[in-house]
């Protein structure tokens, strides 16, 4: 008989960075389209899909940090995520997802709850393809700021 193993889970920082890197592109693009204060809101309807609102929930010099919500009038759906945008860095992680609190960078496994050990690399993961889905179909919302068109 052979015995196995078992190797510890150690996160690839390359692939991490490049991810928060890509997703704080995709969320300035979102968030670039208004001027929030703290506690301001926005929604960007998504047809027949569940609607993404972002609040603003903490500003800084380096950093800002929005609440992500899921929400849907069609089914009964209410998912949350903290996300932190670090301006200097240019890199954006999720800080909490899932309504489960704030993320450990690996979690323990075996562990009670059943938490995967790169259970935040697969939020940031989800957060990428859900920014992906949400600006090619997302629709404009009414916080938006007036696009001029010159005319020659």
């Amino acid at each position: 008989m052979s015995s196995r193993v078992k190797r510890k889970y150690i996160p690839d920082l390359k692939e991490f960075m490049a991810l928060c890197a890509s997703n704080y592109a995709k969320l300035a693009r979102l968030t670039g389209l208004v001027d929030l204060e703290v506690g301001q809101a926005f929604t960007i309807p998504i047809d027949n899909q569940p609607d993404l609102k972002i609040t603003l929930k903490q500003i800084s010099r380096h950093t800002a940090t929005y609440a992500l919500t899921q929400t849907s009038s069609q089914i009964s759906l209410k998912r949350d995520y903290l996300v932190r945008m670090y301006h200097d860095a240019k890199v954006a992680e999720v800080l909490s997802g899932l309504n489960k609190g704030m993320l450990p960078p690996v979690f323990p496994y075996p562990n009670e709850k059943m938490r995967q050990p790169d259970e935040k690399i697969q939020l940031n993961r989800f957060l990428s393809e859900w920014l992906n889905f949400c600006l090619e179909f997302g629709r404009p919302h009414s916080l938006s700021k007036t696009q001029l068109v010159f005319f020659d």
